[in-house]
């Protein structure tokens, strides 16, 4: 059955393609009847797509300088005070004509005065010096006769000393004597013990065995407030056995 259609089918597709044939190369002239065309050699063609270009990009603009602060306006300067015009200095008065002969009386008093102060210095200054030669003198005559009361009142207890069997040679004790001006006994203490309580009470007894010291009397009464008032003694006697 479908043989049926495949004649009629070629024969259309025949026809259709002498038709075809004919719009292309048109109708042969009686020339170029017994001519065949040559068939058209084909051409290899690509298509190509043309891409539309891109835009270029935009330039980046220049960075602009900052501008610059403007300085900040300097204050206006102040004026300055006016300073007080100067006051003519007065002129001096013209001094008055000096007498000469007043002048030299003048001279004369100032140069007198000078004169006199200058030896009632020389004379305090050989006053002091006379009266530092008397109190040096006076203070070694008082030494002098303080060191021969004292050998006198040392005597004077030695002799009434009684000497106690535990004394030995070098002992020695300190005694705080004091006395009125007429050189009687007010109080014996011991200030400084020779170690030996029994050679220490011997010399307390001893200055109050004698009481007194009457010589005293003739002293005068700075030598005594100065050396015997309140006095140590130093009791050691030189016959002690070892």
């Amino acid at each position: 059955m479908w043989r049926s259609f495949v004649k009629p089918l070629l024969l259309t597709l025949l026809m259709h393609g002498l038709g075809i044939a004919l719009l292309i190369y048109g109708l042969p002239d009686a020339q170029d009847k017994l001519l065949v065309r040559p068939m058209p050699k084909f051409v290899n063609a690509e298509l190509v797509v043309l891409e539309k270009p891109k835009p270029k990009p935009a330039p980046k603009p220049k960075p602009q300088p900052k501008p610059e602060p403007k300085p900040a306006p300097k204050p206006e300067p102040k004026p300055e005070p006016k300073k007080p015009e100067p006051k003519p200095e007065p002129k001096p008065a013209p001094k008055p004509k000096v007498d000469e002969a007043k002048q030299k009386a003048e001279r004369e008093r100032a140069e007198r005065e000078r004169q006199e102060a200058l030896k009632a210095q020389q004379r305090r200054e050989l006053e002091s010096a006379l009266s530092e030669d008397e109190e040096l003198f006076q203070e070694q005559e008082d030494v002098q006769a303080a060191t021969t009361y004292s050998q006198k009142i040392r005597r004077a207890v030695s002799l009434a000393w009684s000497r106690p069997p535990s004394a030995r040679n070098g002992m020695v004790v300190k005694l705080r004597i004091r006395l009125i001006p007429t050189g009687e006994l007010v109080d014996v203490q011991v200030i400084d013990s020779s170690g030996d309580s029994a050679f220490d009470r011997s010399a307390v007894r001893a200055v109050q065995k004698v009481g007194g010291f009457p010589e005293l009397k003739e002293l005068e009464y700075r030598v005594f407030k100065e050396y015997f008032e309140s006095f140590v003694f130093e009791f050691r006697p030189e016959d002690l056995r070892r």
